[in-house]
């Protein structure tokens, strides 16, 4: 699913009188180590200033923010801030008592990892490059790609989410037959229904949210490597990086659901975006290409007038280092970010050489709360 994170959203939290609840006062404390490979640090060795983020978690716990799950930064290579918060899931509403022991859904998040599962593929030489095309794939499929411009889709195009196919994952919930994601689901056949869609915009044109796309992507990395998704990422991104505890759904007809059935750690999360921050290492070991993660978070797509963008599965998030919410001249903070479904986001701020993650059940408009809480807490911590 889509999630519309334009800046005018921004300023609805934090407007008004303050909560009447009663504050939990609330002072930090360094994560520890839990010898899971993370080093740790105090907020301020990494010159992160402590009162932003006390108000944070204060404002968290008061009800000021609804239903955040967890709250992670690594600055300098450390876990420096970490805080879990009790809630309720996205889908099912049930109320969890979250640590950082616990895997988290990451519904859309996942579709930033297939995009490194392609990469890792890329960089074993089993792709040769991005403009092959998907019928190449799928010689079973041939009906679907008699004609142009369905014959000329390729990677770049499923990866960039301009294939230009019908679909519609946004207007109707997840519980509506209309909507094109639950019409997947049902289908039985999830990669044979996005693949005979019909092209209804040029390729490489016009962007459409797609998570159908995604799971093309995930069984094209079964097929060029002979390993479902789940276990070629286990060998060759999961291990490297440490991460020994994940689940990962998979539909009836073994299909992985590479667009978003991945549930990790808020802290294996964080490990996930430390690896695009060092450019594809993970503790000095080279895990992707740089050229791979360069590309992945190269722009190349614009997504709506709110400056959104779109690489390899990986949304460009652009926000003002300010308090004035609207003014997008040159005073704005970029990242890289992976964005799911309920408030799951890991950000990439190169510049501050800073990850944070966020958790959440929150499957609305306030999804977007952790855009609010950088701009108000953690970037004045950042830049104090």
């Amino acid at each position: 699913m889509r999630w519309s994170i334009g800046l005018a959203a921004l300023a609805i939290w934090g407007c008004g009188d303050s909560p009447t609840l009663p504050a939990t006062v609330y002072s930090y404390t360094v994560p520890p180590e839990t010898g899971d490979g993370w080093l740790t640090a105090h907020v301020t060795a990494v010159g992160i200033a402590e009162a932003p983020l006390e108000a944070l978690v204060d404002r968290i716990r008061d009800g000021s923010y609804t239903n955040i799950h967890s709250v992670l930064l690594v600055r300098g290579g450390q876990l420096v801030f970490e805080e879990y918060f009790p809630g309720t899931t996205t889908a099912d509403h049930v109320y969890v008592e979250w640590d950082r022991s616990r895997l988290h859904d990451l519904h859309s998040v996942t579709k930033s990892v297939t995009s490194a599962l392609i990469g890792s593929a890329s960089d074993q030489g089993l792709i040769s490059n991005v403009d092959e095309r998907i019928a190449t794939y799928f010689p079973e499929h041939a009906d679907a790609f008699i004609d142009e411009p369905k014959a000329s889709l390729t990677l770049r195009h499923f990866l960039t989410m301009t294939a230009g196919l019908e679909w519609d994952e946004h207007s109707y919930s997840y519980a509506d037959s209309r909507n094109s994601h639950v019409q997947m689901n049902r289908s039985g056949d999830p990669v044979g229904f996005t693949l005979h869609l019909p092209v209804v915009a040029e390729p490489g044109e016009t962007f459409r949210y797609n998570s159908g796309l995604s799971i093309v992507l995930g069984e094209i990395v079964h097929r060029v490597s002979g390993l479902r998704a789940d276990a070629f990422a286990e060998q060759f991104l999961f291990g490297p990086l440490g991460i020994q505890k994940y689940s990962w759904w998979t539909y009836p007809d073994g299909t992985v659901q590479t667009g978003g059935g991945l549930a990790l750690t808020p802290r294996d999360m964080a490990r996930f975006g430390q690896l695009y921050l060092n450019e594809g290492t993970w503790v000095g070991e080279r895990v992707l290409s740089q050229d791979w993660v360069r590309q992945s978070t190269t722009w190349a797509v614009p997504v709506t007038e709110a400056r959104e963008l779109y690489g390899y599965q990986w949304w460009g998030i652009r926000l003002p280092r300010h308090d004035n919410v609207f003014d997008l001249s040159d005073q704005v903070l970029e990242a890289a970010a992976a964005v799911g479904r309920g408030g799951q986001w890991v950000l990439v701020y190169p510049e501050l050489d800073l990850v944070a993650v966020f958790t959440a059940g929150n499957d609305n408009q306030l999804s977007n709360q952790p855009l609010d809480i950088l701009r108000r807490y953690i970037f004045p911590a950042v830049l104090h």
